[in-house]
């Protein structure tokens, strides 16, 4: 009978400072449309004296609960604190993400281990993911590790429908997607990095829409979004599929297991 693989899931918090509350909201919808508990979430940052007041000392813990919430500093980056190259205060501390990850399967639910940075590829969490992919290999427990929320990009699936004068902003150049209540938590939560979203006005199916990349939602003031990081226009399927998996790969989006 095949081992059951683990999944674990990094996660940078960058741009969640003042919505913690909705994040956690989020993280929990999208456990739950996937059938699995509220997650438990790893704090690997060295230190947690940082300037985004959700995450200051035990702010965070606070929202969660401290059921849910562990403080892993022994995986944080030595190299905030003096300067220096990035490297890990204790490398053996994967074995404890580990174990912990294996107990959360137990009860059905899965770890996000998280820090600051906003791109997991120039983040220290790349380097836990492969120290923790290590410890697996060597006591032969199966897992894989991908960036919150995890999943392939969507090509064709997401559409969004916006107000004339919202289309338009977006049209100009604007960096967010509003909702509007349009979409479920669960699943705009749950939107993959690099995804493809086809906005178009409210009510006017045969207007052109403008395709974007976008990923999972966020939260600020006036509700939730969907972050812009690009567009296409006039280019061919299969140069855009080529061009997201480049991105997706050279930013650390993609999954990340053991070797056979």
């Amino acid at each position: 009978m095949a081992m059951e693989t683990i999944t674990l899931f990094s996660f940078g918090y960058w741009g969640w400072g003042s919505a913690t509350t909705q994040l956690v909201q989020a993280f929990d919808a999208v456990e739950a449309a996937r059938r699995y508990a509220p997650p438990m979430l790893v704090d690997i940052r060295i230190s947690r004296s940082v300037r985004a007041k959700g995450f200051y000392g035990p702010a965070f813990e606070t929202v969660l609960g401290s059921s849910r919430y562990r403080w892993l500093d022994a995986l944080g980056n030595l190299g905030i604190q003096d300067g220096g190259q990035m490297r890990i205060k204790d490398p053996a501390a994967a074995d404890a993400l580990l174990d912990l990850a294996k107990k959360c399967a137990t009860e059905n639910r899965r770890v996000i281990f998280f820090c600051a940075c906003a791109t997991p590829k120039t983040c220290h969490r790349s380097v836990v993911t492969q120290l923790v992919l290590g410890a697996a290999a060597r006591r032969k427990a199966r897992i894989e590790v991908i960036e919150w929320p995890g999943g392939a990009p969507d090509f064709e699936q997401l559409e969004v429908e916006l107000s004339w004068p919202e289309f338009e902003k977006v049209r100009r150049g604007a960096k967010s997607i509003p909702l509007n209540d349009t979409m479920p938590l669960s699943k705009a939560g749950a939107i993959p990095y690099y995804s493809l979203a086809a906005v178009r006005p409210k009510g006017e199916e045969k207007a052109p829409s403008w395709r974007l990349v976008t990923g999972p939602a966020m939260y600020k003031k006036s509700g939730w979004h969907l972050p812009v990081y690009g567009h296409f226009d006039g280019e061919p399927p299969e140069a855009i599929r080529a061009e997201i998996q480049k991105a997706r790969e050279a930013n650390g989006y993609t999954v990340q297991r053991m070797q056979d």
